[in-house]
């Protein structure tokens, strides 16, 4: 891995509505490389190679720190962190989503045929991804996204939003286990919005080396980035041919007939309480894997409906009480 590159990475200041200077490091790359890229809406659209199915990298360029007047990286053992040498006070280094913008240039760099894209203003509400270009993804088979911190997780659910076919999972299960990888379920990201946009195909966020994001005491593990790093390459070596299609369904919104019966104090009388409590439909498919299934538990800690595989798979220290 070239540390000095991700160094190098991690020393662009990039803020959310202020990523110019992230962009244009990007695109100074691009001319570099081999490969096709055009803009749209203030995220870059990247093609290297021909393929029928291309493997797809993303990655935001904004990140929650402000812009300084200075900003230098410290090496600490097999650590990053950001130092501001006006202050003399420990800074915020945007490993979120620096890593994942380093990883995904190493990947362009060394694969034929892979996509890429950058999007921004993630950290404001997914603002790029939500208003992507979807029709760039219909020749990809999955799509993979490096901005979860720690070391271990792979995210196939954000949010209460499956990501993933369960012919991706068990296809990427031994690959995630050889590198000490285990299924999560995460939060909002930009993979999460582009499934919410309608995207047809398998994705997942992966841990990726970063620690304590969006403080000032934030660190980047150069030891945990190389490991993500040859897990997304092992990935795509092993994967990279294949199309993985899946499609999230919303769930139905739960609908309530209550306001007609309150009294004046918002109160319900009795007789109406039964009629008044929300109308919820029961799901019939789990929330992580979107299959249907006979049997269905709630998981109090995660708010989700999951059938008994994915609580064997991914809680594994849930027992039925």
């Amino acid at each position: 891995m070239d540390k000095q590159q991700l160094i190098n990475t991690l020393s662009v200041q990039s803020e959310s509505y202020n990523q110019w200077r992230m962009f244009a490091f990007i695109v100074r790359q691009l001319k570099e490389i081999d490969c096709k890229f055009y803009v749209d809406d203030g995220c870059i659209y990247i093609t290297k190679g021909e393929a029928e199915s291309f493997p797809c990298i993303v990655a935001h360029m904004d990140t929650v720190h402000r812009i300084g007047k200075d900003l230098s990286i410290i090496e600490c053992g097999n650590n990053l962190t950001g130092f501001n040498c006006l202050t003399m006070t420990q800074t915020g280094i945007g490993g979120d989503d620096k890593v994942g913008i380093f990883i995904a240039m190493e990947c362009l760099k060394h694969f034929d045929n892979i996509k890429v894209v950058f999007f921004r203003d993630e950290e404001v509400g997914c603002d790029g991804s939500y208003n992507a270009y979807m029709d760039f993804f219909k020749d990809c088979g999955f799509v993979l996204q490096c901005d979860r911190k720690g070391n271990n997780d792979f995210i196939t659910n954000a949010g209460g939003i499956p990501l993933s076919s369960n012919e991706f999972l068990n296809d990427i299960k031994p690959i995630l286990f050889g590198y000490g990888y285990k299924f999560e379920i995460g939060m909002m990201t930009d993979v999460m919005a582009l499934k919410e946009n309608g995207l047809r195909i398998s994705a997942a966020n992966i841990s990726c080396g970063y620690y304590n994001p969006h403080c000032n005491n934030e660190y980047v593990n150069v030891n945990d980035v190389e490991k993500c790093l040859e897990l997304v390459q092992s990935i795509i070596r092993h994967l990279g041919d294949n199309k993985y299609k899946h499609k999230y369904k919303p769930k139905k919104k739960s609908s309530f007939k209550m306001w007609d019966d309150m009294d004046y104090y918002g109160r319900l009388s009795r007789s109406s309480f039964n009629d008044a409590l929300p109308i919820i439909d029961k799901p019939d498919s789990c929330e992580c894997c979107g299959e249907v299934a006979a049997h269905l538990t709630y998981i109090r800690d995660y708010t989700m409906e999951l059938c008994d595989r994915c609580i064997a798979d991914y809680i594994p220290e849930f027992k039925y009480t």
